[in-house]
Formats: structure tokens, sequence, C-alpha cells
């Protein structure tokens, strides 16, 4: 896929890059890089931002996890690493690069506390929004469900993010909203997790509680935890999926989805048991999928 985003985007160099105040190439690199690769660090800081090798994140990822970082060249470079997050999500991929991961990155790093303000927080967690309700926009017709490993990537990184960010609502809310036939479908795959028995998925079963970060030792975080239990009830499911398959009506998707209006009245019980025990799997530690997602 291009760096480049599309014109309908509303992610681009440009808003990544405007967080953290347009910032210039560091003149000088004092930062000493995690695995001793200085002249690589140093060469990425002297590349134009949007001609750098997204792979090359490998030696960054790393020095958000572990080393002090050097503030110039994280406003430089922490932007590249957003457009690297959000290609990689439209491409159904791990934020990932050879060991190195973003999620575990800003989480063993303690990032978004250490290096952003108040302000760049918020518009980076907005970012990280509309790049996911673009993701969602673009789930029509079923065709990546069918396949675990694209079609559950979506759902992975809502997981991991909801680790190393403490307002997971933010995406939730517009997600369930279902403004878009897309997130509509998003909504019913989700929904379908809690439904149905594995001998019975009319697809596959999603596993709801995986992300795909390398984050083995921590799980959603205690503020996302208390939202989802506050909102995702039995009654909550039942009217959102035929809210959802409404919204699909008029679409190519509605012969697939018209039974689960029915399939939703028959499982509450079902659901009511998964909806209790999903938020204790998500606060569990070791759900990372790493490079498998």
């Amino acid at each position: 896929m291009s760096k480049q985003s599309s014109s309908a985007s509303l992610i681009s160099w440009e808003r990544a890059r405007t967080i953290f105040g347009d910032a210039p190439p560091p003149r000088n690199v004092w930062e000493r890089q995690f695995d001793n690769f200085d002249c690589e660090l140093q060469r990425l800081a002297r590349t134009p931002y949007d001609e750098i090798d997204f792979s090359d994140l490998w030696y960054y990822h790393h020095d958000l996890a572990y080393v002090e970082l050097q503030p110039d060249l994280f406003n430089y470079l922490f932007p590249v690493c957003l457009m690297d997050w959000h290609h990689s999500l439209l491409e159904s991929v791990s934020c990932s690069h050879g060991d190195s991961e973003f999620h575990f990155g800003v989480y063993r790093g303690n990032v978004f506390e250490k290096m952003l303000t108040q302000e760049q927080r918020q518009a980076t967690y907005e970012f990280f929004r509309d790049s996911f309700l673009e993701r969602l926009d673009a789930e029509r017709g079923f065709l990546n469900w069918r396949s675990r490993r694209s079609g559950c990537a979506w759902m992975y990184r809502f997981n991991s993010l909801a680790i190393v960010m403490p307002r997971i609502d933010m995406l939730w809310n517009p997600w369930w909203a279902l403004e878009t036939p897309g997130r509509a479908v998003a909504v019913l795959q989700y929904c379908s997790g809690l439904m149905y028995r594995e001998e019975n998925y009319p697809l596959f079963p999603p596993c709801l509680w995986e992300d795909d970060s390398y984050i083995h030792y921590a799980g959603w975080m205690i503020e996302n935890l208390d939202f989802l239990r506050r909102t995702l009830t039995g009654d909550f499911v039942k009217d959102k999926v035929a809210s959802a398959v409404a919204r699909l009506r008029t679409e190519p998707e509605w012969q697939e989805v018209r039974q689960l209006e029915a399939d939703v009245l028959q499982s509450m019980e079902l659901i009511r048991l998964r909806i209790a025990e999903l938020p204790e799997l998500l606060g569990k530690t070791g759900g990372g999928l790493g490079s498998s997602a």
C-alpha cells in the first residue's frame, strides 16, 4: 500500500505531524539506540519523514520501550510511527517489525505519559479513532471474515489499543452508532462472538479477547474494563444486532445477516454468560498474538 493516504481519509502525514509541531529533522542525535545501531538512528533522522521505510522503525520501536528518548527526535519520528500504525491497520497486519512492536514500545516506555502533553495525547487518541473507523468502514461483504487472520485483525487491534490508551470509548461509541454499513457489519461480527456456540457459528468463531501486540504481561486498562462492564449488556447486544441488521437491509450483506436478528433472541442466556466472562478475559495477561495476528 502506498504511504500516501487517499483524499477521502481523515488520516494524513500533515495531521500526524501537526500533533508534534511539524517538527523538522533534529540537527544532532544524542539518543543511544537500544541495540547500539546509532548510525541507523542517525540515518533515520536525516531521511525525509515520508521516505522512511516503515520496516526501519525496528530501531525506534525498541528505543520507545527501553531508552531515554530525545524529544526533538521523538517529535520527528513518532508521526512516522503513527502512519505505520494506520497503514498496518488498513492492511490487517500487526504493527511490528521483526521483534519490535508499536504497542509494546509505547506501553513499556510509558510514552504517552512521558513524551506527550495532554493536548497531544488527546489528538493522538483522535488519530487512532479516525484510523480505526476508516478500517471499519471498509469491512464489507464478509469476504475477509472467512479468513481468521484478516477477518479478526481489526478486532485484535481494538484490543491492543485498550491496553495502551484509557479512552476506548472514543472508538466504541462511534462504531456502535452504526453510521456506515461497514460499522454495522463490524458490530454483527463482534456480537456473533457472543451469540453462537463454536459448532454453530455461521462463518467462524472470533476470539474477542486476543490482541495483535507483543504485550504479554498486561490486559485492558482498568478504565476500559469499567467502560465495557457499564456498556456491554444483554439488552445492548440485542438492540444493536437488530439495529445493525436494519442498517444493512438495502445492502449486499442483507441475505447473510438477516438470520442474526432471530438468532440473538434465542441466544440471550449464552450472551449474558459470555458478557460476564469477557472483561475477566480481557483483563488477563498473555492475550497477545504477536506477528501471527
